[in-house]
């Protein structure tokens, strides 16, 4: 019976989420035109429409510290595709992602139309060609949001952080802010959470729906400057470590 209950609820949440994304695919045609930084009413339902996926999962965030209100580079540690629609019902923001989402039915389309950044991982120049367009996406404005651990972890640890893509933050002279991101649990993290290994979209799904409750925490913390001393360089590198230290500090992990 409980088993019975969970498909069922699984099926409920599937069956809400693909109704979800077509009204965000009607959403994005008549008002993701001109960048989500740069209308009121584009930002709105960007905002309303990534709430909306939270609800789907009775998803309960609770935020500390506060967002910038200029253009900044964010980073943050990576557990889950359930990452962007949460830090997403925030503020309207650009995220970089793997090229082949571009492609994905529906859900590529959408992300192009909301402003997401693509990297064709492996290809020749690729990371330069992503850095020029978060360069320039900072410089019209916008925000964007990086995972520099490049991968999703368990939540358990975070990796080392790859500074390549934070010289976005150095070349378009904007701030850099970690952000922490939790899913507390008896366990210490959620396990129904993480999206890692071998899982598919489909065991994704599954253990959202069994995360009763599905608690998250982000907190913001404080931004660091890309030019930390005025008569010296500052290197991506650096920035990437000071990135990383601060989220394992919050996070309580080395």
């Amino acid at each position: 019976m409980p088993e019975l209950l969970t498909t069922l609820k699984l099926g409920w949440k599937v069956l809400r989420l693909n109704l979800h994304l077509v009204s965000g695919v009607i959403l994005a045609h008549f008002y993701l035109r001109n960048g989500i930084h740069k209308q009121e009413t584009a930002s709105a339902h960007y905002l309303k429409w990534n709430r909306g996926v939270c609800n789907i999962f009775h998803a309960t965030i609770s935020t500390h510290g506060s967002m910038q209100s200029e253009a900044t580079l964010y980073v943050m540690n990576h557990i889950s595709w359930f990452d962007i629609p949460v830090l997403a019902s925030q503020q309207p923001l650009h995220f970089l992602s793997k090229a082949e989402v571009k492609s994905w039915p529906l859900i590529g389309w959408l992300a192009d139309r909301a402003g997401t950044l693509f990297i064709q991982r492996g290809r020749h120049g690729a990371a330069q060609q992503s850095l020029e367009e978060i360069t320039g996406c900072l410089q019209s404005g916008g925000s964007v949001v990086i995972f520099p651990e490049g991968t999703t972890t368990d939540g358990k640890n975070v990796r080392k952080f790859h500074g390549r893509l934070l010289q976005a933050a150095i070349d378009a002279q904007v701030k850099i802010q970690p952000i922490a991101l939790r899913y507390p649990h008896k366990q210490g993290v959620n396990p129904n959470v993480p999206y890692i290994g071998e899982m598919t979209f489909m065991d994704s799904l599954l253990g959202l729906t069994r995360a009763n409750p599905l608690d998250v925490e982000l907190y913001f913390l404080p931004p660091i400057d890309s030019h930390l001393d005025a008569t010296t360089e500052t290197s991506n590198k650096q920035l990437a470590d000071l990135s990383r230290s601060a989220i394992a500090k919050q996070l309580g992990i080395n």
